[in-house]
C-alpha cells in the first residue's frame, strides 16, 4: 500500500510529514532553491496572483538569472566569472 502524502509544496513536491519539509529546509541546495523558486512563481501565476505584467517581469527576472549562470563550456567558467569546478 502506497503511503499518502500530507501535502505538496507548490503543488509539485510531495512530503509525508513536517520533518520531510524541515530537514528539505536543513539541506537545501542551490540547484533546488532555484527549483523551489521556480516552482512557486509557476504555481502562483497558474492560480492567478500576478498580473500580466507581474509575470512577464517574473519570467524576465528568471532567465536572466539562469543566462548569468551558464557555464562556458570553455572556459570553465559562469558568465558571473565564478569557475565552476
Amino acid at each position: 500500500m502506497q503511503k499518502e502524502p500530507i501535502g505538496l509544496l507548490f503543488g509539485s513536491t510531495a512530503y509525508y510529514n513536517p520533518k520531510d519539509v524541515d530537514t528539505l529546509i536543513d539541506n537545501l541546495t542551490p540547484e533546488q532553491s532555484f527549483y523551489f523558486l521556480t516552482q512557486a512563481i509557476e504555481f502562483s501565476y497558474k492560480s492567478g496572483i500576478y498580473t500580466l505584467a507581474e509575470a512577464e517581469l517574473l519570467s524576465k527576472s528568471l532567465r536572466i538569472f539562469t543566462n548569468k549562470n551558464v557555464v562556458d563550456e570553455s572556459s570553465g567558467q559562469t558568465e558571473s566569472g565564478i569557475e565552476n569546478n
